[in-house]
């Protein structure tokens, strides 16, 4: 939106974690990769919150 002051923020309304094994590729301070099984997934559900003055 163009001429009105708007703040973005986020609003956390999920936080969980899914067991499930996979793998991930790690990178050192080389720019080497290295391939490593993780045993979970953090996942956030989140809400898009834009607050500001709208009456302009």
């Amino acid at each position: 939106m163009r001429g009105v002051d708007t703040k973005e923020r986020y609003l956390e309304i999920l936080c969980f974690k899914q067991f499930y094994k996979h793998f991930v590729f790690v990178e050192d301070e080389k720019g080497n990769r290295r391939k490593r099984m993780e045993k979970y997934l953090e996942v956030s559900a989140v809400v898009d919150v834009g607050c500001g003055d709208t009456r302009k």
